[in-house]
């Protein structure tokens, strides 16, 4: 895998696990971008679905709260 992608990579989960959903609506832009680029159309598509997702949470942050609580 491209360095370039997985550190992106990286820097998606630690955001993700921080529960910075801005971090990563921003992050999975260039990722997004860097997979296309390498060809990768299926991993494109799933960072595509995890941008969704942040902007969802990112809009609904309540409920975004209420699902990821323990």
């Amino acid at each position: 895998m491209d360095a370039t992608l997985e550190g992106l990579i990286d820097t998606i989960n630690v955001a993700l696990e921080a529960g910075d959903w801005q971090e990563v609506a921003v992050l999975t832009v260039p990722l997004y971008n860097a997979a296309e680029s390498a060809g990768d159309v299926v991993f494109a598509e799933l960072v595509q679905d995890l941008h969704f997702i942040a902007q969802d949470a990112l809009a609904h942050p309540l409920e975004a709260a209420r699902v990821l609580a323990p």
